[in-house]
């Protein structure tokens, strides 16, 4: 049953929200990719500073398509012969045949993974039909006879921005492909119509959202380059339709020539994977319909700024700037989208364009997770698995498409689990973002850590203050996973919670977070060991050293020892965060030991310090997806007293219950923070280990 919508909001019901989204902005899901991560921040997408613009911006009367339609061409003589002889309907008809003909109905009907998928794409279509939307983890609501597109029964802005990048039309062309039911076209020309008639340019290019005071929302970066992409995509199958009149063709491409006026006359000015989600939807106007006149310099057009805005987005080792691994793969799949659509245009993106794209799926590679998604750094998010069906997983389609472009067998190797064709050292770092994944195979039941201390990012808004984290991984299950995100606009309390760094496995001091500036000292790896040491000048006088060796790596107990320095004089609650896996967590405090309580696979956390260390239980949440979340336990260390200090933890993943025994042979008051060289010596189930690091200047 649907909600009914309030006309009337009331300014209490939003203010803190208003207040929060304007400090922080707010993004919402990408088509086909929400389950890795939320698709964009709208707070810098406002129409400010590009308002002298506004004045050229009117929308084209269907009556003048044809003024702005190349009908010289040779395949529209046709068109251009009924214009003449018989006038605009003629000719719209005539048009109308033509893109029947230049693109055929498809054949196929459209495979659905499951029954419940099925379901609920033939139900959220059906309820389109009485005007009732729904999106993401709420409740549908009935908009009523005459579609209020500006309002928020949810009660989150994501909900907002997804009606107006036109997700929705999505169901309809699915079900309307299974079925062949022209209910579902005419559905998606009557909503589109609407959508159309009640948002000229010229009238809401500069409007103000009544709830968020959202400036220029209808018309902003994302909410144009998604519209367009979604229609260009839908429209081969939907042209098809006995629904799809003439005069409905010459109001739609009317309106998308709109779109791409206002995407060329005000593009994204800023280095960020908005502008190439942006630029994607201009380049599938250009793909689509390359019957506009000005096509070419259109496309002169977006070819330059998607070159310029990638390379500048991207790290030379091809990791996208904001440190967040599902906006990584949007940008990556746009590009590669993008240089696709320029060959077919006949034309190519410049070499370095290629080896940057080549690039970011060398990352991909590099960092996926056993179960073949993403570390949950920032605002990324990882599917649970639900089958061991590997082509189920998160990135397997990703990476099979990836052997195919760059002819690269790797890729297809990860995502098949070729262990032959895969590098027998796993390990990687990634220096110039901070990133690493250390791991000791490629098969499900490997040990992997990833771990994240980066420089600053270009947009705050997705990456979280949680330099020194990592997420840890092993036999078949995930021990430490990231506290994730889970929100963006309805619940902003719960945003920051998740943000926060005290929430993720590294050092504050007092709880407070810290800043993001980090740089490698050190990196170096084999099949039997890896070691890397990260710092990051976490407050004002304060610097976070962290040094983990990941040794025995091919022994039948694998282990971590991280040494933590806090290089300070600062005086407060020194405390080392370890939030685990939801499930059973015993704490001994006179150990100074944590572990978990699976029955097939575990966790043991030793931490060592020259002073008392004390254990504390602290709030726990993890969240896999949008606007689920589960609570889980979380421990810290605390020293309370001042720095310098030095923490030692040893982590021991292993299989069954009953847990090894380690011990700190060192003295751990001859630790000194800041020190090098650094000598540690630990004992792991009998066996005793040293280990060295020397940063060199």
């Amino acid at each position: 049953m649907g909600l009914e919508l309030n006309s009337i909001f009331t300014l209490m019901k939003h203010e803190n929200r208003r207040e929060f989204l304007q400090k922080l902005g707010a993004i919402s899901l990408v088509s086909g990719v929400g389950a890795l991560i939320p698709a964009n921040s709208f707070s810098h997408s406002t129409l400010s500073g590009r308002s002298n613009n506004l004045h050229e911006l009117k929308s084209l009367l269907p009556s003048e398509l044809f003024s702005v339609l190349d009908l010289n061409k040779p395949e529209m003589a046709s068109v251009q012969k009924a214009l003449e002889r018989e006038g605009h309907n003629a000719a719209l008809a005539s048009l109308l045949k033509y893109y029947r003909s230049r693109y055929p109905k498809p054949t196929d009907s459209p495979g659905i993974a499951d029954i419940d998928t099925k379901e609920r794409i033939f139900e959220k279509a059906d309820n389109l039909g009485k005007h009732i939307f729904q999106w993401g983890p709420y409740d549908a609501a009935n908009y009523g006879p005459d579609i209020d597109w500006a309002a928020d029964p949810a009660g989150d802005i994501e909900w907002i921005a997804a009606v107006y990048r036109f997700y929705w039309v999505e169901d309809l062309a699915r079900a309307f492909q299974a079925t062949g039911d022209e209910r579902y076209a005419q559905v998606f020309i009557e909503l589109t119509r609407d959508w159309i008639r009640k948002h000229p340019l010229e009238k809401t290019i500069n409007s103000i959202h009544p709830i968020y005071e959202w400036e220029g929302y209808p018309w902003l970066d994302l909410q144009t380059g998604i519209r367009a992409t979604i229609i260009c995509s839908n429209f081969r199958l939907l042209v098809h339709a006995k629904s799809f009149t003439p005069q409905f063709l010459g109001i739609l491409l009317a309106s998308l020539y709109d779109h791409q006026i206002k995407t060329e006359k005000m593009p994204m000015g800023r280095i960020h994977n908005k502008a190439i989600m942006e630029q994607l939807g201009f380049f599938n106007v250009i793909h689509t319909f390359p019957e506009y006149k000005d096509k070419d310099r259109w496309l002169n057009i977006a070819m330059g700024i998607t070159h310029e805005n990638l390379l500048a987005q991207t790290t030379t080792d091809g990791i996208q700037r904001e440190w967040c691994g599902g906006y990584h793969s949007v940008v990556y799949n746009d590009a590669l989208k993008i240089a696709s659509m320029v060959r077919d245009l006949g034309r190519n993106m410049p070499s370095n364009y290629h080896d940057r794209i080549k690039a970011m799926a060398d990352y991909i590679f590099g960092i996926s997770t056993p179960d073949l998604g993403f570390p949950m750094f920032g605002d990324t998010g990882r599917i649970k698995l639900s089958s061991k069906d590997r082509k189920t997983w998160q990135l397997y389609d990703l990476l099979i498409k990836a052997s195919k472009w760059f002819e690269d067998p790797k890729y297809q190797a990860l995502a098949e689990l070729n262990l032959a064709n895969l590098p027998k050292n796993g390990s990687i770092a990634f220096t110039e973002p901070g990133f690493y994944a250390m791991r000791n195979g490629w098969t499900p039941d490997q040990i992997y850590m990833a771990l994240h201390c980066s420089p600053p990012p270009c947009s705050s808004w997705h990456d979280q203050p949680d330099n020194g984290t990592f997420e840890l991984y092993a036999y078949g299950r995930w021990l430490m996973p990231d506290s994730g995100f889970f929100t963006y606009g309805h619940d902003p309390k719960a945003r920051a919670w998740h943000r926060q760094t005290q929430v993720h496995p590294t050092l504050t001091l007092d709880g407070k977070d810290i800043n993001t500036i980090g740089r490698q000292l050190f990196w170096q790896s084999d099949e039997n060991a890896d070691i890397v040491c990260v710092e990051n000048q976490s407050y004002q006088s304060f610097l976070h050293r962290r040094t983990i060796w990941f040794s025995d790596k091919k022994s039948e107990i694998p282990f971590f020892v991280i040494l933590d320095e806090a290089i300070c004089d600062a005086f407060g609650n020194l405390e080392l965060h370890f939030p685990l896996a939801p499930g059973p967590v015993m704490i001994d405090k006179k150990n100074r030991s944590i572990t978990t309580g699976f029955e097939d696979a575990n966790l043991l956390i030793q931490v060592f310090g020259k002073h008392p260390v004390n254990l504390l239980e602290e709030e726990g949440w993890t969240a896999h997806e949008y606007g689920k979340r589960e609570p889980r336990t979380s421990v810290v260390a605390v020293y309370k007293g001042q720095g310098p200090f030095t923490f030692v933890s040893v982590l021991v993943p292993y299989r069954g219950k009953i847990s090894p025994v380690c011990h700190l042979l060192t003295d751990p008051a001859t630790l000194i923070a800041g020190n090098n060289p650094v000598e540690i010596q630990v004992e792991v189930a009998g066996t005793r280990h040293i280990f060295q690091r020397n940063i060199q200047d």
